[in-house]
């Protein structure tokens, strides 16, 4: 061995030799891009010898944290091996690098244009740079440092959840797919798994308004939006076929088979300074002839659906009060354009919310042909009216042919209208409340209707008798029968759709998107007599992330949302849990007493209002739930307490407050939480014998234990503790031992911080915050007074011994919103964003708070703020108003700013501007990035992506740069000299190219691949992702 070690010493420094020459040559690359681009580089040089430290000391072109560079990116080209051979001068070998990279495409998102390149014949000569572009050189590089040294850029995942539209589902042929669709895209579900089978994005600005099914082409979908375009998607490929800009937004949607071809006629519902029923031929370049248009109807009211039979000869067209009911005038000619119809409008004396036709195909008879002719079509259309009675007109053309015949030899009226009453229809009356869907069975001997009773009713006409199908946990909005009529599709006022089949009437099918608080435009607030506008709607949902499972969201529900009901703010008694990875509801469990199939009614004939979640938290190990519910009792159940003055009425009322903190369980064997303590009135006011409001809740954010504050002037830490029994622990069925919840600490609140002035009388809060220290060892608590001349206080209060340390005069909280800890700041948000650093005991810095249409005291509810310990940042979310200009009265539009900072910096690190208002914003907890929950019941997450990939080996290097990883190139000069042996260890040739066959990839796109802020995909696409990424380009 002591022979070979100088051979092997020798083959070591031809080794590190030769990977100085290459190094050499990705330098002078680097340079010739510099010098394309006007940067100072440093001359090529002919000598093969390697470079100087300084020139190997030269920065690499960094790019952007989000993966676009400033400069332009180079990888080093393949050399041919006949260029090895012909040994040309080290400027020639440059230039046939240029040549190269001319011919490829710019990298993506660069800096540099096509008119930055050089020609091909250019070749690169040392030039003398000068002073100004040496002034220039040195500030793009120390912006490179300075962007370096932040690394970070944060991106929104894609929305997930929202309503589902209140167009009926759409079964495939074979009745194993359901399509449904949101405002954003096209949900195509399995029926029997109930999971996502794929989505079909809604492209542009606009929202989707309404999808049919192609008549011809069962794979085949028509998708219009809001910005006048309609779309043809083949949802089992997820491929577009055809786009058509028709200008107008579509609501309504049904398709037909041309009568002589075998192409769809598209019936639409399309808005603008009327309603119009268009007839769309609409053709792909497949098609010879061109798209054709017929318009069959045009009218000012207000047209909630449209239904078509027997290929287009019979229409029926449903407004709130009305239905009209066309008939084709040349049944014979089936040329589009002469599509012409008589309409006929039959007046209802109550508002009508659902109409459903059904043609009787003719029986029969002995007589021949001939007979068959003149049998005449039969109809029969079953009405749902807002009392709950359905009305039924049986053989509907016998009563609309006399009609006509009546008004034959007459002169022709200019109101086409008619009394429904008039054709004497059957009732049919169950519902109590408004019938939200009927339906008729394939045979036409049954009609399936379904309401906000929650109840499916089956009506056997031959008896009149309905059957009933109780207990659905949500009103009934839609009803859809199966091509082969063995199932039933309803969509619930919960946002989730139930397949039944209709022998056993057993749920199939069951799916469920996000159920939280839905905002519709109609239910945008109206100003009050008072002047203000009406903004419960827009209140704080409670939400909670999982420590545990950072893609689990937690937040309360409504029991029922029907869309026919405007009543504002709804009771909200459930818990959702969401997964955000698999984009699915998980659990959905009652927090309070709950009317889950309403059928309740007070004695004055009105709902039983319900309690509502009002605070929520987890703990930081996942295994508590602490959840806050409030009822307060209706003011019309409470005039009986009348003492002829309003004010002492009111605060009657809401002395009989009933209020509850509960504590859960975590029962991982049930998925679901378990009731473990309900303290009554954890605010009460002995003085009254009133119950108080709870105005926060958090979590200790190192043990088990909660914190409350209300409106007593008091803050309450609560503790758990294990039940003994003569020194004996109390164990549960399970062995584990049992624990009772209850009060550790209590801090009383003044709202004078000198003693003098105790005498004098307390203020009311308005409202208060509370915020952990990030080691439990603070809790600061933020109180905002009634009285606008009190710009309150904020005290810090040491949870071991109860004692306030600091009372903060400093900061204005009247407007108090949110408060919380990011490292050593504190971080309150009122009219200003303020961030007070802890251990200097002073401002950092003040940001202040700019709203649109909305006063400064009501915005109060709907500011959002958000910290998150694992990334030292927070989250601000501000809402923005637009009121209408021809109309005081009503919001115009509604959208929220969300904002991320740092204690350290003023300037926010993100912001972005969305529609709706955000209704809650948390952080993610043991991981960076944040959660929102908008007015539209839409969930998406922020998150950073770290400019460069941290590996657990080696450790990260001081420098915070971005690098480029090459893959079978070596290592450092100075990491092979620690390693010798490794060097030595070299399976290829040391005498070939190791630039060869090499791929050069960025660092930053293996990070954004694993993580760009949005849900990670499936295993097998990611692994995929990683080799396409890795394996370099094809060949």
């Amino acid at each position: 061995m002591a022979d070979a070690t100088p051979q092997l010493k020798r083959k070591s420094e031809e080794t590190v030799a030769q990977r100085k020459a290459k190094k050499q040559r990705m330098s002078e690359a680097a340079a010739l891009k510099d010098a394309r681009n006007g940067l100072e580089s440093t001359p090529p040089s002919n000598n093969p010898t390697p470079k100087s430290d300084k020139t190997k000391k030269q920065p690499n072109l960094t790019p952007k944290p989000n993966g676009v560079s400033e400069e332009a990116t180079i990888t080093t080209p393949n050399i041919s091996k006949k260029g090895k051979k012909d040994k040309k001068p080290r400027g020639q070998q440059t230039g046939d690098a240029d040549q190269v990279e001319a011919q490829e495409d710019a990298v993506p998102g660069s800096s540099s244009t096509p008119s930055q390149k050089q020609p091909k014949n250019a070749k690169t000569s040392g030039t003398a740079v000068n002073g100004e572009a040496a002034e220039k050189a040195l500030k793009k590089k120390e912006k490179k440092e300075k962007n370096s040294q932040n690394p970070e850029k944060w991106v929104e995942s894609q929305l997930q959840g929202g309503w589902f539209l209140s167009a009926d589902p759409i079964f495939s042929p074979d009745e194993k797919y359901l399509i449904l669709a949101n405002l954003r895209c096209l949900h195509v579900y399995a029926a029997e798994t109930s999971l996502l089978a794929n989505v079909l994005p809604v492209d542009g600005a606009g929202v989707l308004t309404a999808y049919a099914l192609s008549s011809t082409k069962p794979n085949q979908v028509y998708v219009a939006g809001s910005n006048g375009v309609i779309r043809l998607w083949d949802w089992v490929t997820g491929t577009k076929i055809g786009r058509w800009e028709i200008g107008t937004s579509v609501l309504n949607m049904t398709v037909i088979t041309h009568p002589e071809s075998n192409e769809d006629l598209v019936y639409c519902h399309e808005v603008g300074k009327s309603h119009v029923i268009n007839v769309r031929a609409l053709r792909t370049k497949s098609h010879a002839s061109q798209t054709e248009l017929k318009q069959v109807l045009k009218t000012n009211s207000s047209v909630r659906g449209i239904q078509v039979l027997l290929q287009g000869k019979y229409v029926i067209v449903t407004s709130d009060n009305s239905m009209t009911v066309g008939k084709r005038r040349k049944a014979s000619r089936t040329a589009l354009q002469e599509f012409e119809y008589d309409w006929r409008e039959f007046q209802f004396s109550k508002p009508i919310t659902t109409v459903s036709a059904y043609f009787r195909e003719p029986q029969e008879s002995g007589k021949g042909k001939k007979a068959a002719q003149e049998q005449r079509d039969v109809i029969d259309i079953a009405v749902g009216e807002e009392t709950g009675a359905i009305l039924l007109f049986e053989d509907f053309l016998a009563a609309f042919a006399a009609l006509e015949s009546s008004l034959k030899g007459k002169k022709e009226r200019k109101d086409k209208t008619d009394s429904a009453e008039s054709l004497r229809p059957k009732r049919l009356h169950w519902h109590r409340d408004a019938v939200g869907a009927v339906k008729w069975s394939l045979d036409g001997n049954y009609i399936i209707s379904g309401g906000d009773e929650t109840v499916l009713t089956i009506w056997q006409l031959a008896t009149g008798n309905p059957q009933h199908l109780p207990h659905l946990s949500a009103a009934i909005e839609n009803i859809v029968v199966s091509p082969s009529g063995s199932s039933y599709a309803l969509t619930l006022a919960n946002n989730s759709v139930i397949v039944l089949s209709t022998t056993e009437l057993e749920a199939k099918t069951n799916i469920v998107g996000i159920q939280s608080r839905r905002v519709d435009f109609e239910q945008l607030p109206k100003e009050s007599p008072s002047g203000k506008a009406y903004l419960d709607i827009f209140h704080s949902v409670p939400m909670a992330v999982n420590p545990t499972s950072p893609n689990e969201v937690l937040f309360s529900v409504p029991s029922s949302q029907p869309r026919q009901r405007n009543e504002g703010l709804r009771p909200e008694p459930y818990l959702q849990t969401f997964d955000l990875a698999n984009q699915r509801a998980k659990a959905r469990q009652a927090l309070t007493r709950n009317n889950a199939t309403e059928p309740n009614v007070a004695p004055e004939g009105g709902r039983v209002i319900e309690p509502s979640v009002t605070l929520l938290q987890v703990s930081h190990d996942g295994e508590w739930l602490a959840t806050v519910d409030e009822w307060v009792p209706p003011r019309a159940d409470s005039g009986y307490l009348n003492e002829g003055i309003p004010e002492f009425n009111e605060e009657e009322r809401l002395s009989r407050r009933e209020v509850y903190l509960k504590i859960w369980r975590r029962d991982e064997q049930k998925s679901h939480w378990t009731l473990e303590a309900r303290i009554d009135a954890p605010h009460f006011f002995e003085n009254v014998c009133g119950n108080g409001k709870v105005f926060d809740l958090v979590a200790d954010p190192t043990a088990a234990g909660f914190a409350t504050v209300g409106e007593d002037h008091v803050v309450r830490i609560w503790k758990p503790k294990t039940r003994s029994r003569d020194g004996v622990v109390v164990r549960g069925a399970r062995g584990e031992g049992l624990v009772t919840w209850s009060l550790d600490r209590s801090i009383e609140i003044s709202d004078k911080l000198e003693l003098l002035e105790g005498s004098q009388q307390s203020l009311p809060p308005r409202t208060s915050r509370l915020a952990f220290s990030a080691d439990g060892s603070v809790l600061a608590a933020a109180i905002s007074w009634a009285s606008e001349a009190d710009a309150g206080v904020t005290h810090l209060i040491d949870t071991n011994t109860a004692a306030i340390r600091r009372s903060i005069t400093e900061i204005d909280v009247t407007e108090l919103s949110g408060l919380g800890f990011v490292g050593q700041h504190l971080v309150v948000v009122a009219d200003s964003i303020t961030v007070w650093d802890m251990v200097s005991d002073q401002l950092a810095y003040s940001i202040p708070v700019k709203t649109t249409g909305i006063d400064r005291l009501e915005r109060i509810p709907l500011v959002r703020l958000a910290v998150n310990e694992s990334d030292g940042t927070f989250a601000v979310s501000l809402p923005l108003f637009e009121k209408n200009k021809s109309s005081e009265s009503k919001l115009k539009k509604a959208s929220s700013k969300l904002s991320i900072y740092t204690p350290d910096h003023d300037e926010a690190l993100w912001t972005e501007k969305s529609r709706g208002i955000t209704l809650a914003l948390v952080s993610r907890r043991s991981e960076k990035g944040y959660v929102t929950l908008d007015s539209n019941s839409c969930i998406k997450s922020i998150c950073p992506t770290s400019g460069s990939l941290q590996l657990p080996t080696p450790p990260p290097e001081e420098n915070a740069e971005l690098r480029r990883t090459t893959y079978g190139a070596d290592e450092e000069e100075d990491e092979e000299s620690a390693r010798p042996l490794a060097a030595l260890m070299v399976s290829d040739d040391l005498t070939q190219n190791i630039g060869d066959d090499e791929h050069i990839f960025n660092m930053q796109d293996l990070q954004n691949l694993i993580n760009d802020g949005a849900l990670p995909p499936p295993p097998m696409s990611m692994f995929s992702n990683v080799l396409a990424l890795v394996g370099g380009p094809r060949r």
